[in-house]
């Protein structure tokens, strides 16, 4: 095949011809809108004061007082351990990062339209 044949112009520019035969007949174009569905309730999660931001305030204050002894900022004993407090953040950051992992993957396989022309 030669490099003009092995090019596709489309209106997003020229992509390589066997990527896109490839993807044409594999890629779920409708899994990159359930990733945008994702997003937004993974930012809505990270915004409300139950999740991720507000854990990581009330950590940032457990830390603060435990760590620099620093005073002012008030807290109760009653809630959970700053270690508890801990493993909720990080537990649930892996769980973005999985997530945002698994778009990766989604999105990669687009890459390989570039064309070498």
């Amino acid at each position: 095949m030669s490099g003009l044949d092995a090019t596709v112009l489309t209106a997003y520019g020229g992509l390589d011809r066997a990527s896109l035969t490839h993807i044409q007949g594999s890629y779920d174009t409708s899994a990159l809108l359930r990733a945008i569905e994702q997003l937004d309730r993974i930012v809505g999660r990270a915004r409300s004061q139950d999740c991720l931001r507000g854990v990581l305030l009330r950590l940032h204050g457990m830390e603060h007082v435990v760590v620099n002894g620093g005073t002012g900022l008030s807290g109760s004993t009653d809630e959970e351990s700053l270690p508890e407090l801990a493993y909720e953040a990080t537990s649930e950051i892996r769980q973005t990062i999985t997530t945002l992992q698994e778009w990766v993957k989604l999105i990669e396989p687009l890459e390989t339209l570039k064309s070498t022309n």
